[in-house]
């Protein structure tokens, strides 16, 4: 019983892992996980994955893991990176990180919260395509080179 289950699940787990994972299925997945990853949606990204790349029939996991792209090791840049190209499309001129929020009471630094994730919004939308747009492709050629390496030389 157990070891059918198990089996099973193995069985679940390679289909997962080995589904559309030709260049350009990779492409995609790269590509739009690096634009949902780039999404102020933090705790919810793995359910946003799951639901696009099965809807456009793309790899879960390859997906998943270029959405971590805001892990925390990254987030901080990648937040003050939105929130500045926000800052820009917004009031047309980059502000630069306001140290001063940091010497702000807490409730005066809670005013200027919404417009900022506001920044950051419109942000993540221009840095999550400029991110799709470059590495997505740039994962196609990458599978496509091995891909093609991989048939020239068998074995």
């Amino acid at each position: 019983m157990i070891r059918k289950r198990l089996a099973r699940l193995r069985e679940q787990i390679h289909e997962i892992l080995s589904a559309n994972l030709s260049p350009g299925g990779i492409g995609w997945a790269v590509g739009i996980g690096l634009f949902i990853g780039a999404q102020p949606l933090y705790g919810i990204h793995f359910g946003v994955c799951l639901v696009v790349a099965r809807l456009f029939k793309l790899n879960e996991a390859v997906m998943y893991a270029a959405a971590n792209i805001s892990n925390p090791f990254f987030a901080p840049f990648l937040i003050a990176a939105e929130i500045e190209i926000g800052e820009y499309f917004r009031h047309g001129k980059s502000t630069g990180v306001d140290t001063s929020a940091f010497h702000q009471s807490f409730w005066q630094a809670l005013k200027t919260a919404p417009d900022l994730f506001l920044s950051c919004c419109y942000g993540s939308l221009v840095l999550g395509v400029v991110l799709a747009a470059t590495l997505g492709p740039l994962a196609w050629a990458i599978a496509l080179w091995r891909q093609r390496r991989e048939t020239d030389n068998p074995g």
